[in-house]
């Protein structure tokens, strides 16, 4: 009998240079007032969720980040020419940013939608993060969104 075979994952922080990653990950911090750690947390699971979105096969259906997640990608994306470069060093489409804000559109639930992203990270050879993706909502601004004016959109699809 053989042993199992164990699949190493990987952290996507690998995935940038180290001086990018502490410069993102400091932004996330500093925007977002959060101690290092979470925000190196959080920097290491965008990278890893925006290579699950760029390595998705065609007919995987929608990805997306949970709020805590999208709070880097949001930092991420201020960054214009090192988040294009990012997809260009691996030679990946660009990954972009569609709110869930159409109102003729009907959205599948954020817990089919991060139940998926997460497989998606998984099976794309990132380490997950699981407590950073415990949500019950994809909203851009958090949970509290209940449809009223003045509430953040959903953030939606980037893959």
């Amino acid at each position: 009998m053989s042993a199992p075979t164990t699949i190493e994952v990987t952290p996507a922080r690998t995935l940038v240079d180290g001086s990018f990653f502490t410069r993102l990950s400091s932004r996330i911090a500093t925007a977002n007032s959060l101690d290092t750690e979470l925000a190196d947390r959080i920097a290491d699971q965008t990278l890893a969720y925006l290579a699950a979105c760029a390595q998705k096969q065609p007919g995987t259906g929608t990805l997306s980040p949970s709020p805590t997640v999208d709070l880097g990608l949001h930092e991420f994306l201020q960054y214009t020419e090192p988040y294009d470069r990012f997809f260009e060093d691996h030679g990946w489409e660009k990954v972009h940013h569609h709110p869930f804000d159409r109102p003729e559109r009907t959205y599948e639930s954020a817990a089919v939608i991060l139940e998926r992203t997460t497989r998606a990270i998984e099976a794309a050879g990132y380490r997950l993060d699981a407590e950073l993706w415990a949500a019950s909502s994809v909203s851009c601004g958090g949970d509290d969104s209940d449809g009223q004016p003045g509430d953040p959109l959903p953030c939606g699809d980037h893959g």
